[in-house]
C-alpha cells in the first residue's frame, strides 16, 4: 500500500477518549488493516505460468492473439479478448476464462486442440483468479520487441520549457508535453525538507533545523540543504547502509554466522559510503575482493544437504547478475529461464568464474554429466580465461563488470537510486533491467552521466534531488501502478523499518548503546600536528584527578545550565587529552566549534583535543542539563604547551549561567570520588585515548534486527533484497499497536519528555515540527490539549508519542 488511508488518529482519539489497549484496537487496526487481503495467492511462476504456456500459449501468446486475447501480461489478460472480459477478479465461477476451460461443449471448450487442462491444474487456475490473479512483474508470456541495450546511448536533451533547464526535467517535461499533461505542483519547503533529511540521512529534521530552514529566505535553500546533508558522511553511511545491506545480503546475525559459514563485510561497506568511494571501484572490490569483502561473493555455505541452485557456485552466479545487472538468474540456475532468455548454460558459465573445482551442471537438481566453462555472459565486451586460477578470473570478471562500455551496469544502479528517491523505477521492478523503461531516455541519460562523473553515487543523488521533478509535490496512490505507469511525480513511499526506529529514537531520545556493527563513526577531524615530546608518564597514564564536580550556585534544582572557562596557551598545543562528563548530559565547544556530547554521565568521555586549541586565548563553552535535578559537570583537560604541562580542571575559577541569567562564579560541590557520583570518573589511561567520544547516537541500521524491525519489513538478508514490501501487514498493526518493544521507547521518551518543562502547547508543537515538519492546525491543538493535559504527565505524554506516531503522515515519506 502506497498512501495513507483512514481517519485520523487524533481526531479518533478525541471521539474514543479511553487507554491505549482499546485505541490501539480501534483506531491502529482500522488504519492499518484495510491492506491485509484475505486469501493465500499460488505461486504464479512455478504454478500459473506453466498451465497459461502448455494450454493457453499457442493461441494466445507471444505475436498470437486469437479472438483478441493476449496473455503476455496481466495487463493484456485483463482486458480481455474482442468479446470482452475473461477474468472477474475474486470470483472464479463468473470468469468466462474458466467456463470455457472446464466447458463440455466441443465448439467452445478451451483450448480447441490437444489435451483438457487436467481438474488438478484447474483448481490452481480457480485458486489464482480467488486471490486477484497475481502475476509477478516484470515476468511476460510473448517477447516483445524491446530489447535492452548494451553499450550506453547518449540522449540529445529536449529545449528547456518555462525556465526549467535541468536535464531530468526537460526530459520529463518532454514526455508530460507530448501526453498533453501539466506539470507537476512544487512542494512546500516544508515538505521538501523532510523528505530530503529522510532520503539523504534517514532522519527527521530537528525542530530548530525546521525553524532555521522555513525562515531562510534563500532561492537557494533546497540546493544547500542538499549540499549540507551530503557532507555529513555519518549520516548518509548510517542512512545508506540499510540500502546495501539488502542489495549485498550482509547482516550481524543469522543462517551461517553461528558455523562460520558467512562472513559480513560491514567494516569495508561503511568505510566505502562514509568515504564516497566509486561505484566501480566498490563493485570491483566486491568481485575481486579483499578479506574484508569477501562475504558477499563468498555467500552462504548452508548447513546439511542443498540443492544445486543453492551451491556457493551458484549463488554467486544469482547475487552478482541481480545486484549488479538487475537480472534474474535463478530460473537459469535450475533450468533456461522462461521469464527471459538465460539459459542454464549461461548460469553455470558464471557460477563457474568463482568454482575452485570443475562444476558438474545440473538441471531440475538432476546431473546432466557435463561441465560448466567459465564464461562471462556479455562476450561483446571481452571474455574470461577458464585455464586462469580462480583469483585471476574474478579479475577478470570484475573488469568487465564494470567496463566502460557496460550500460546494462550504470543503468542498473542508477536505476536503482531513482527507485529509492522517486518511488518507482524508471524500469519496475528493479530486477528485471530485462523490461522495457516507462522513458528510455531518462534511463540512458543517467547512465551516461553517471560514469562521467566518475561513478559518483553522492552526486548521482545530488543530481536526482536538485531537479524540480524531485522537488514537485508527491503523488499518492491508492494501488500499486501496473505495466501502464506513467510518471506524474516522485511517488510517496512507506518509511523503512530503520527510518521509522530512527525517527522514534530522535524525538524520545532512547537511541540504544551498543552497536552490533564494527564501524567507526566518530565524526573527522583536523588531522594533529606531529607530537614533538610525550607527554609525562604521570600525567597521561596515572594523572591525578583535582578536577571538582560544579553546578550553577544559585539553585540546586537547575535543570540547565552553561559553563565557561578561557585560558591562554604560549603555543599550540602538542598534545591535549579530555576527560569529562556531566549528570545526565552536556555539549561542549571549543573556541566556537562543537567538540563533543554525550547523554551518558556513567561514561565519561575521553577525547583527543589536540587539534581544538590554538596559541593565546582559548575559551571552552558547556552546556549542561540534568533530567531531574540540578545539573553537574566534572572535566580535566591535560595539555602540553611547549614544556609545559597544563592541567586545565573545573573548580570555582569557571564561570556558569542559568538560561537568560548573568555569569556568576560555579560552585564546586564534590571533589573527584566524593558525592553520589562516586567513582565514576576515572584517571586517564592509555587505552582510554583511542575512543574518541565524538560520535553521533546510535542508528537502527547498526545494530541487530528486532521483533519489531523485522514485522516492519526489515529482511533476514538471507537472500538478497532489493525492494521491501510497500504494503502494510496484520502483524505490523500488533507490533504497532501493542508490542512491548514500542511501548518501551515511548514510556523512557515521555519521562525525558516531562523533564523538559514544556506546556502543554509547547510540547504539541515542537512534538509537530520534529515528527511532521509543520506546524499543528488549530483544530490539532485543541483536541491533543486534552490528551496532553499540562505537558507533565508521563502517562498523557506517551499517550499523545504513540498518536503522532501512529498518523501516515509520519511514517510515509511524502
Amino acid at each position: 500500500m502506497l498512501c495513507p488511508v483512514g481517519a485520523e488518529l487524533s481526531i479518533m482519539y478525541n471521539l474514543f477518549p479511553m487507554r491505549h489497549s482499546i485505541i490501539h484496537h480501534l483506531i491502529t487496526f482500522g488504519i492499518l488493516f484495510h491492506s491485509v487481503q484475505k486469501g493465500h495467492a499460488v505461486d504464479f511462476v512455478h504454478e500459473v505460468m506453466p498451465i497459461l504456456k502448455q494450454y493457453c500459449g499457442e493461441c494466445h501468446a507471444g505475436e498470437a492473439k486469437k479472438g483478441g486475447l493476449s496473455i503476455n501480461t496481466r495487463a493484456e489478460l485483463l482486458s480481455g479478448s474482442s468479446d470482452g472480459k475473461v477474468i472477474e477478479l475474486g470470483q472464479p465461477d463468473k470468469s468466462l476464462f474458466l467456463e470455457l476451460i472446464t466447458s463440455t461443449d466441443d465448439d467452445e471448450w478451451m483450448p480447441p486442440k490437444g489435451p483438457r487442462v487436467p481438474a488438478d491444474k484447474v483448481e490452481i487456475l480457480r485458486k489464482w483468479i480467488a486471490t486477484g490473479a497475481k502475476w509477478e512483474p516484470g515476468i511476460t508470456l510473448g517477447k516483445g520487441s524491446w530489447e535492452p541495450p548494451l553499450f550506453p546511448r547518449s540522449v540529445n536533451l529536449p529545449p528547456a520549457t518555462q525556465g526549467r533547464d535541468h536535464p531530468i526535467d526537460r526530459i520529463l517535461d518532454a514526455d508530460l508535453k507530448k501526453r498533453k499533461k501539466s506539470l507537476p505542483a512544487a512542494s512546500s519547503n516544508e515538505g521538501f525538507l523532510r523528505r530530503a533529511s529522510l532520503d539523504i540521512a534517514g532522519l527527521l529534521p530537528s525542530p530548530e533545523e525546521f525553524k532555521k530552514f522555513t525562515a531562510n529566505p534563500s532561492a537557494k535553500k533546497r540546493e544547500a540543504l542538499i549540499d549540507t546533508l551530503l557532507s555529513n558522511d555519518v549520516g548518509y553511511a548510517d542512512h545508506w547502509l540499510t540500502t546495501w545491506n539488502d542489495l549485498l545480503r550482509n547482516d550481524y546475525t543469522g543462517t551461517g554466522f553461528i558455523t562460520g559459514g558467512r562472513k559480513q563485510i560491514t567494516t569495508w561497506l561503511y568505510a566505502s559510503l562514509r568515504d564516497n568511494k566509486p561505484y566501480d571501484q566498490m563493485v570491483r572490490e566486491l568481485i575481486s575482493p579483499s578479506a574484508e569483502s569477501a562475504g558477499f561473493i563468498n555467500g552462504i555455505k548452508w548447513r546439511g544437504e542443498v540443492n544445486a541452485s543453492q551451491t556457493l557456485d551458484i549463488q554467486f552466479a544469482q547475487n552478482i547478475s541481480q545486484v549488479f545487472l538487475g537480472i534474474n538468474m535463478k530460473c537459469a540456475s535450475c533450468h533456461d529461464s522462461f521469464i527471459d532468455r538465460w539459459t542454464l548454460k549461461e548460469a553455470y558459465g558464471l557460477a563457474a568464474i568463482y568454482a575452485a573445482k570443475p562444476l558438474e551442471i545440473y538441471r531440475c537438481d538432476k546431473a546432466t554429466g557435463n561441465f560448466a566453462e567459465a564464461k562471462w555472459i556479455f562476450p561483446e565486451l571481452g571474455e574470461i580465461d577458464p585455464k586462469k586460477p580462480k583469483n585471476e578470473r574474478l579479475k577478470q570478471l570484475a573488469k568487465l563488470m564494470t567496463h566502460p562500455k557496460n550500460g546494462r551496469f550504470t543503468r542498473t544502479v542508477v536505476n536503482r537510486i531513482w527507485h529509492r528517491l522517486m518511488g518507482r523505477g524508471i524500469v519496475h521492478p528493479v530486477d528485471a533491467m530485462h523490461t522495457e523503461p516507462w522513458n528510455e531516455d531518462l534511463l540512458d541519460y543517467l547512465a551516461v552521466r553517471f560514469a562521467e562523473d566518475g561513478y559518483d553515487l553522492k552526486k548521482m543523488i545530488r543530481f536526482i534531488m536538485t531537479s524540480q521533478a524531485y522537488q514537485a509535490k508527491s503523488v499518492i496512490l491508492e494501488t500499486d501502478p501496473g505495466d501502464d505507469y506513467q510518471y506524474a511525480g516522485p511517488i510517496a513511499k512507506r518509511m523503512t523499518a530503520e527510518q521509522l526506529m530512527d525517527s522514534v529514537w530522535q524525538i524520545t531520545e532512547t537511541n540504544p548503546g551498543k552497536a552490533e556493527a564494527k564501524v567507526n563513526r566518530d565524526i573527522k577531524e583536523e588531522e594533529p600536528e606531529p607530537q614533538k615530546a610525550p607527554l609525562p608518564q604521570q600525567e597521561l597514564k596515572h594523572g591525578k584527578v583535582v578536577a571538582k564536580w560544579i553546578w550553577h550556585p544559585e539553585s540546586a534544582t537547575l535543570k540547565k545550565t552553561n559553563f565557561k572557562k578561557s585560558f591562554a596557551l604560549k603555543n599550540k598545543p602538542q598534545k591535549a587529552i579530555m576527560m569529562a562528563t556531566c549528570d545526565n548530559a552536556f555539549v561542549m565547544r571549543i573556541n566556537k566549534k562543537p567538540v563533543a556530547q554525550s547523554k551518558d554521565w556513567q561514561k565519561p568521555l575521553y577525547i583527543d583535543l589536540t587539534s581544538k586549541f590554538k596559541a593565546g586565548e582559548n575559551q571552552i563553552e558547556v552546556d549542561a542539563e540534568m533530567f531531574g535535578g540540578s545539573a553537574g559537570f566534572i572535566c580535566q583537560i591535560t595539555i602540553l604547551d611547549g614544556k609545559e604541562t597544563k592541567v586545565i580542571a573545573t573548580d570555582k575559577t569557571w564561570e556558569a549561567q542559568k538560561p537568560g541569567g548573568k555569569w556568576a562564579q560555579a560552585q564546586e560541590v564534590y571533589n573527584y570520588g566524593q558525592g553520589p557520583w562516586g567513582k565514576v570518573f576515572n584517571p586517564i589511561s592509555k587505552s582510554s585515548v583511542a575512543s574518541t567520544g565524538n560520535a553521533p547516537p546510535l542508528r537502527a541500521a547498526l545494530i541487530k534486527n528486532d521483533f519489531l524491525m523485522r514485522s516492519l519489513g526489515r529482511p533476514h538478508r538471507d537472500q538478497v533484497v532489493t525492494t521491501r514490501p510497500s504494503e502494510l501487514t496484520t502483524l505490523q498493526a500488533i507490533d504497532l499497536a501493542n508490542g512491548d518493544i514500542l511501548a518501551n521507547y515511548l514510556q523512557a521518551g515521555a519521562r525525558k519528555i516531562v523533564n523538559q518543562g514544556k506546556s502543554s502547547q509547547e510540547l504539541i508543537e515542537w512534538l509537530y515540527q520534529y515528527a511532521f515538519s509543520r506546524n499543528p492546525t488549530e483544530n490539532e491543538l485543541t483536541v491533543l490539549a486534552e490528551v496532553a493535559d499540562d505537558g507533565r504527565n508521563p502517562v498523557a505524554v506517551e499517550d499523545l508519542l504513540w498518536i503522532v506516531f501512529m498518523q501516515p503522515e509520519f511514517q510515509i515519506v511524502r
